[in-house]
């Protein structure tokens, strides 16, 4: 995929992409677009595939603004879509999600589909995962510990991260292995990295605390377009219960469930992850065709490789 950098009101993002695209891709806390990389390969002679990294993220800029915030990483997210020629499919995991719930429910105009992996909606009973990571927020310490875990040894981070995120730790295919590694000793030669986790994490906290008009289960709420939520059996940061809310709460729900992922089913399972979009796509008529689908809710065990 081709790389350029783009200014958007104040904030750079840096995109990849193969052709002005109705499918945008949208990662998580510590991610990047080319955690997606290998989904969009596989659906590429469906739709046209674009990966943004977040500002400050991978290789965009921190924003001319300072706007870190969910409502910066949204707006951002929007004004890309809003380039595009048409509505995009929105697909997105993790904080990636809650961004994406809030440019449907807000720009209904520009989103045609959202498709959500593990995503980051309110629970005010977290798993002790996601508890954990709460420290990068202590006042005092948390800035000098964020950065110190980021300027950690690569292959000692790259193993908690995936007895944190993967299903299987041990399952880790060595190609992956070695872009994580490329990943976070690029994030550590970036000064304002632990600035932007921190405030990555503190918009995912403050999105699970807030009770005004706009916070995510009333905007999930409000999301008409048919919604596809991805589920990992092994998720040790997002709970059962806050998926099954997702069903009962979004307008036009859709789950699939793959009982052997954690929270990155897309770099677990590339394969089943893109099979279930495209299927998702083309039953409910998206791309062609039509389907009158609602509200169905899928068991998929992941395949053995």
């Amino acid at each position: 995929m081709r790389q350029f950098g783009r200014d958007v009101e104040g904030r750079r993002a840096h995109i990849e992409l193969d052709a002005p695209a109705p499918m945008l891709f949208v990662h998580g806390l510590g991610g990047e677009s080319l955690d997606w990389i290998d989904v969009a390969l596989q659906l590429k002679d469906l739709v046209d595939c674009m990966g943004l990294d977040l500002p400050g993220f991978a290789h965009s800029a921190l924003p001319l603004d300072g706007d870190l915030s969910l409502d910066g990483m949204a707006g951002t997210v929007a004004e890309v879509a809003r380039a595009m020629t048409r509505p995009v499919h929105l697909v997105a995991n993790s904080l990636g999600g809650t961004i994406a719930v809030r440019v449907a429910a807000e720009h209904p105009e520009l989103v045609a589909s959202l498709t959500l992996v593990a995503p980051a909606l309110p629970d005010l009973h977290p798993r002790l995962g996601s508890v954990q990571l709460l420290i990068g927020l202590t006042p005092l310490l948390g800035p000098a510990i964020v950065r110190t875990i980021i300027n950690s040894d690569p292959e000692w981070m790259a193993k908690r991260i995936y007895a944190l995120c993967y299903g299987d730790p041990k399952a880790v295919p060595a190609r992956r292995h070695e872009r994580e590694l490329a990943t976070l000793r690029q994030r550590a030669g970036l000064d304002y990295s632990p600035r932007v986790y921190r405030e990555a994490l503190r918009a995912t906290v403050m999105s699970y605390v807030d009770r005004g008009p706009r916070r995510m289960w009333q905007q999930a709420r409000a999301v008409g377009v048919p919604t596809l939520v991805i589920s990992g059996g092994r998720d040790r940061l997002v709970k059962e219960r806050v998926i099954a809310r997702a069903r009962r709460t979004f307008q036009d729900a859709e789950m699939v469930r793959f009982a052997a992922a954690g929270h990155l089913a897309h770099l677990e399972d590339p394969d089943a992850t893109a099979a279930a979009i495209r299927a998702f796509l083309l039953q409910r008529g998206l791309i062609r065709g039509m389907s009158e689908r609602r509200g169905t809710v899928v068991e998929a065990e992941r395949p053995s490789r």
